[in-house]
């Protein structure tokens, strides 16, 4: 394994952390409560969000970071930020990245460089 899922990142590394995504992956996806499959999946999700265009990727963060206050105002459990518009779709665009960066094994080397 070549580590790469392990590189802090950047800003868009460090927005899904402070997003508290993560946390709501290993809660909803056993597989994703794996440090190292939870490490892998938000390499993908903040490798593929950083290689946005310049607009979408600053659109990305911005919810990346009001993500973490939605999440904090709801339990884990309730689904309430699902029908959120916006966040849904965030919600479920994350989930699918994670899914597979998580799930498919070994980081993609374009997503998991910075």
């Amino acid at each position: 394994m070549s580590g790469g899922h392990l590189v802090d990142g950047g800003r868009m590394a460090r927005a899904l952390r402070a997003s508290g995504l993560p946390a709501l992956w290993a809660d909803r996806y056993p597989a994703l409560a794996d440090p190292l499959a939870g490490a892998r999946a938000a390499a993908h999700v903040s490798g593929s969000l950083g290689r946005l265009p310049v607009a979408y990727r600053v659109g990305a963060g911005v919810a990346l970071r009001t993500s973490g206050l939605v999440l904090a105002m709801c339990s884990a459990t309730h689904t309430a930020y699902d029908r959120l518009p916006g966040f849904g779709r965030l919600l479920a665009v994350t989930d699918s990245l994670a899914l597979y960066g998580g799930l498919d094994g070994e980081p993609d080397p374009w997503t998991a460089a910075s």
